[in-house]
């Protein structure tokens, strides 16, 4: 079976969008213009992710950058739905991009009450 990227080896778009702080990465791509730096990314997914905390703090966001590059970003960049500029620390949509676009939102259009309302609770 051929994968995502039209490769056998290249997972699908619900393998890619299961993880939900990879599918949180790329809602501020699709949302956002973009490029995006990498720090900027992680921030808006800690808000995501602690709607209760009064502030996200500089730990919190660290531990999001470390896990969207170490743990997430490989793997985004490998099914080319994304592409890194580590000199820069930017990130924007790749050339495989637009295959993921259709779940993309449809998982968006689940989410977003949720993700608005974290945005609301600063």
């Amino acid at each position: 079976m051929v994968g995502f990227a039209g490769r056998s080896d290249a997972p699908d778009a619900e393998v890619l969008l299961s993880d939900r702080r990879r599918r949180y990465l790329l809602y501020c791509l699709h949302m956002y213009a973009n490029p995006l730096r990498l720090p900027d990314i992680a921030h808006q997914v800690t808000v995501w992710e602690r709607p209760d905390s009064p502030s996200v703090c500089l730990r919190e966001r660290l531990e999001t950058y470390m896990s969207l590059y170490h743990d997430h970003l490989p793997t985004l960049t490998d099914a080319d739905v994304v592409e890194y500029e580590q000199d820069e620390d930017m990130v924007e949509l790749g050339p495989a991009a637009d295959r993921l676009r259709p779940s993309l939102e449809t998982r968006l259009r689940r989410d977003i009450d949720e993700l608005l309302g974290a945005e609301g609770s600063f």
